[in-house]
């Protein structure tokens, strides 16, 4: 309820921001007000959550208002700096189709702009809002909309191996809080599924790793980094690999993620 309310409030603000500041500065004059109001929205964010769901919820701040603002006019000024980005054109370059392995960092839908500003073409695995394949609202500074892949659909990895094979670049996040699918773990850690990995390395896909946050004046910042095992070339290599990326999770995120297979075997993105 409390987030709820929260949300609710950001919604507000983010309309007033829209139509009483310069639309290619909304961004900034968004973040300017998160941090000045941080104080008290996270106490509403905080209120009757569970103490190891508790995080800096700057990035879902922001996440909410850049919805407001594209239910407005998707078509405004995204301030992105792309991190990397030569990595992942010569991937693409090499290979054709990327997959990117990502986490719920709060600010990664940001990466839908970044790509087709660098003349690629992104799809993302995933539920969608409402149960459906809605990411109306999602599509932050284009009026291109979301190509989302179906995480719940049976053939899931059928579709997102054709659009790789198509050459596009398949974001999928491989991170799942372990306790909400009935494995144990620490309370205090969060999982990262090597599904992916194997999956990647079955098919030779290259993979990178992508992170995103906000930088000190709003800007969102992707970051991109190429694992050691850029292609897998053996179940042990794809394991190596999905180690990696949950060491990269913790060193950007501050929270300790452990690599486990999830019981539900249609969560293999």
């Amino acid at each position: 309820m409390w987030r709820s309310i929260a949300n609710q409030l950001l919604g507000l603000v983010g309309r007033i921001i829209w139509y009483s500041s310069r639309r290619e500065r909304a961004q900034f004059t968004a973040w300017r007000v998160i941090r000045a109001s941080y104080p008290v929205l996270s106490r509403l964010y905080l209120l009757g959550v569970n103490p190891r769901q508790q995080k800096d919820w700057r990035s879902s701040m922001l996440n909410r208002i850049l919805s407001v603002f594209t239910r407005i006019d998707a078509d405004f000024t995204l301030h992105l700096d792309i991190r990397g980005a030569w990595l992942l054109k010569e991937a693409h370059r090499q290979y054709g189709g990327v997959l990117i392995c990502t986490g719920h960092f709060g600010l990664t839908l940001a990466s839908h702009k970044g790509l087709l500003d660098l003349g690629l073409d992104p799809v993302f695995i995933g539920s969608g809002q409402r149960g459906a394949r809605d990411m109306s609202g999602w599509n932050w500074g284009t009026a291109t909309p979301i190509d989302l892949v179906d995480s719940d659909r049976s053939d899931v990895l059928l579709q997102a191996a054709r659009r790789l094979r198509d050459g596009a670049v398949v974001i999928g996040y491989v991170d799942f809080d372990p306790l909400a699918h009935g494995l144990r773990c620490n309370p205090a850690s969060l999982a990262i599924s090597p599904n992916a990995f194997s999956w990647a390395q079955i098919n030779r896909f290259p993979m990178l790793f992508m992170a995103s946050e906000p930088s000190e004046d709003g800007r969102i910042v992707l970051e991109f980094t190429q694992p050691i095992h850029a292609i897998p070339d053996s179940p042990r290599s794809a394991l190596a690999c999905a180690a990696e990326f949950g060491d990269f999770m913790t060193s950007r995120t501050g929270r300790n993620h452990v690599v486990m297979r999830p019981k539900e075997a249609s969560r293999a993105l």
